[in-house]
């Protein structure tokens, strides 16, 4: 038996060192492309390749393990060589351990550096200014509904979507005190807090509540006073040392967020794409009604509708649409122009990989 053992063992070895002379021949064949993408002015971070790669990893996948261990290892694979093509730098709504800074871990990878921003506005504005390659930040939950700073800093800026995100969301309650009866003081962000108003409600109905700018400030907060517990993620935990309490207070399960990747181009056509719009209409009868026409006449199915106050004019709203396609797909672009000639004002936010939401 231990013979055995000590073949298998051996040929893991071997198995081990071709691996490594696998992926490091692989990064170096995609250093060179690098250098091509760099030659012809070509982004480096494709998310239409990204998706390519995945799906023939799958695809070719004969098990035993499952697609998603090999995704999350191409993952790494790919970080590190979008790493050696060029130093990409990601910002993201922080602080270190909010789950804006996990949705960039899991879309880049660990081998990307990664910077926190305390607003979703300097996100952008890093981005602008080329302090930043790219720029991760929420847009919607599935509980809790749009983040409406992100909506609006569409309006004022030039960014355009490169790519999305759908990330599960659990909160905990952490700190050091495990009694219950004895926790005087909740910390964490209102959308948190919200998500979980009907546990606060039925086990500590007596808690004074303090909102905190991210569920990670919380999580800091309670680490710095020695009291109180936080609503925040397993990863805050770890990042300053407090203890999981309860796990998976959410009120209800299978709460998502989705996160945009922001950037200054947008990404090629896929064959299964997202495009987003921000447009206005004429305060008259049937104005929204012709604006969307368009998408009924041509079959495309609208995945999202939603009105903001313009903020110009009272009672004024634009309105922001998901829908499949991508702009430069050739019904898309003749929607599009029919919705233009409808419209007081149109945007196109960006045309991207669409991906699954999670169920």
């Amino acid at each position: 038996m231990s013979e055995n053992l000590s073949q298998l063992r051996s040929r893991i070895d071997e198995l081990d060192i071709e691996i490594v002379n696998k992926i490091q021949e692989r990064a170096s064949i995609a250093s060179k492309i690098g250098e091509v993408k760099r030659a012809n002015g070509e982004e480096i971070f494709r998310p239409d390749r990204e998706k390519e790669v995945y799906k023939k990893v799958t695809m070719n996948n004969p098990g035993p393990l499952p697609d998603q261990a090999l995704i999350s290892i191409y993952r790494e694979i790919m970080s590190g060589s979008i790493a050696i093509e060029k130093a990409l730098e990601v910002g993201y709504l922080g602080p270190e351990g909010s789950f804006s800074n996990q949705a960039t871990r899991e879309r880049f990878g660990a081998s990307i550096k990664s910077t926190s921003f305390s607003s979703i506005p300097e996100v952008f504005r890093a981005v602008e200014a080329r302090k930043c390659d790219y720029g991760v930040v929420p847009i919607e939950n599935s509980t809790e509904g749009l983040v409406n700073s992100t909506l609006d800093m569409f309006l004022n800026s030039d960014l355009l979507i490169y790519s999305e995100i759908y990330m599960r969301i659990s909160l905990h309650l952490l700190g050091y005190e495990s009694d219950l009866s004895k926790i005087k003081t909740l910390y964490g962000i209102r959308i948190a807090n919200s998500q979980c108003k009907n546990w606060i409600s039925a086990n500590l109905p007596n808690v004074e509540i303090i909102e905190t700018s991210s569920t990670t400030k919380a999580a800091m907060m309670v680490a710095e006073k020695k009291e109180g517990a936080a609503i925040a993620s397993k990863i805050a935990a770890d990042i300053y040392g407090l203890n999981t309490i309860r796990e998976s207070i959410e009120d209800l399960p299978n709460n998502t967020t989705r996160f945009l990747i922001i950037g200054k181009s947008q990404c090629l056509p896929t064959g299964h794409d997202k495009t987003s719009i921000v447009f206005s209409v004429a305060d008259k009868p049937g104005s929204l009604y012709m604006a969307l026409k368009p998408f009924f006449e041509n079959n495309i199915n609208l995945t999202k509708v939603e009105s903001r106050p313009t903020r110009r004019n009272s009672w004024e709203y634009n309105f922001f649409i998901d829908f499949h396609g991508h702009e430069k797909d050739e019904i898309i672009s003749k929607v599009l122009s029919e919705v233009k000639e409808r419209a007081t004002f149109l945007r196109i936010l960006g045309s991207y990989p669409a991906t699954e939401p999670l169920l």
